[in-house]
């Protein structure tokens, strides 16, 4: 029985000393620059969900820090948007993401090195969630190496190596990268269609009411409680580096498709136009950048023009396809 017990004894200790990708900048990291060519498109739209600003003490409110469009487009342009205790920020895209070679998606935050050239760093980190349909979210497994017998200041810091896949592991302005091929085998999940990205905030504590696990039920400690209302994981951005093709070859530039008005007022009539060759089939579909959903499908486009349906307020693309080109404008409904 005793060696029995020393052999699990020695195999902790050796998941103690386990070491994951360095933090940027060092040997072995797999940090993501913002402006690396990998990266093909960005997060389109975001629904935020606040946390309290310390899930100890709820009369402090939630956090108030950035807003939805602070968490899309390029990293380091919008600002942050800030989660607080437990909040969430789901992520949708113009086009799925897809299980390709290498990492295929990385989430930016603003972290910060605790000195140059050094291993520790302010990190807030958040559990990352894939849908394939928006209603089933898939959570990539944690792994959460720190020491755990004391809690981390909120001004504390964390050393990357001892992390791998929470959000939030490197610091600004870097992204942490994800692989689909890890949620291959997952029911529910088409890794080939991945349409919505959530952030959820690890909350930090090791006080068991309040603490949260990695994938091996180990506590996550981070800095707590940051009781201010930037309090939680800082959400800047979401970039995609392996994407679904379109059916057809994209267009960009000058488009042949005409919206007005642009921008128009929720419950307007829009008409589009556009300058196709009146003898070939037209197919438009409308997606709302907000959910990824396909509101409609409109499978004919006349020479004079077409009457879409009156949407509700929010930001949605607006496809057109003729001859194997998928061309694109966008439509702001107040």
């Amino acid at each position: 029985m005793k060696a029995v017990f020393t052999f699990f004894v020695v195999l902790l200790s050796l998941e103690a000393l386990a070491q994951y990708p360095a933090q940027a900048g060092r040997t072995g990291s797999t940090a993501l620059h913002k402006d690396s060519t990998a990266i093909v498109a960005w997060a389109q739209g975001c629904i935020l969900n606040r946390g309290f600003m310390n899930v100890a003490n709820p009369s402090l409110g939630k956090t108030t820090v950035g807003d939805e469009t602070m968490c899309t487009g390029k990293a380091g342009t919008n600002g942050v948007a800030s989660l607080g205790d437990g909040g969430t920020a789901t992520l949708t895209f113009a086009t799925p993401i897809v299980n390709g070679a290498g990492p295929d998606f990385a989430v930016f935050e603003n972290g910060f090195l605790y000195a140059f050239d050094s291993a520790l760093a302010y990190l807030e980190l958040a559990f990352v969630e894939v849908s394939s349909d928006g209603v089933h979210f898939v959570r990539f497994p944690s792994a959460s190496l720190t020491d755990t017998t004391v809690q981390l200041d909120p001004y504390g810091t964390l050393d990357a190596s001892k992390i791998n896949n929470l959000a939030g592991k490197y610091v600004f302005p870097y992204g942490t990268p994800f692989d689909l091929e890890e949620l291959k085998n997952e029911p529910l999940l088409d890794v080939n269609h991945i349409t919505h990205v959530r952030l959820v905030d690890v909350t930090g504590s090791v006080n068991a009411m309040y603490a949260q696990r990695d994938a091996s039920g180990r506590v996550i400690n981070d800095p707590w409680p940051t009781d201010f209302p930037n309090g939680g994981f800082d959400l800047d951005a979401v970039a995609v580096i392996n994407r679904e093709q379109p059916n057809g070859i994209e267009v960009y530039g000058s488009s042949p498709i005409t919206l007005f008005p642009n921008p128009c007022v929720q419950g307007s009539n829009v008409v589009l136009k556009a300058s196709f060759d009146p003898n070939y089939l037209v197919n438009v579909n409308i997606i709302s950048l907000a959910t990824g959903e396909l509101i409609t499908a409109i499978p004919d486009l006349s020479p004079n023009g077409i009457v879409l349906p009156q949407l509700s307020s929010g930001i949605y693309l607006i496809e057109a396809e003729q001859s194997g080109l998928v061309y694109r404008s966008k439509l702001v409904v107040q």
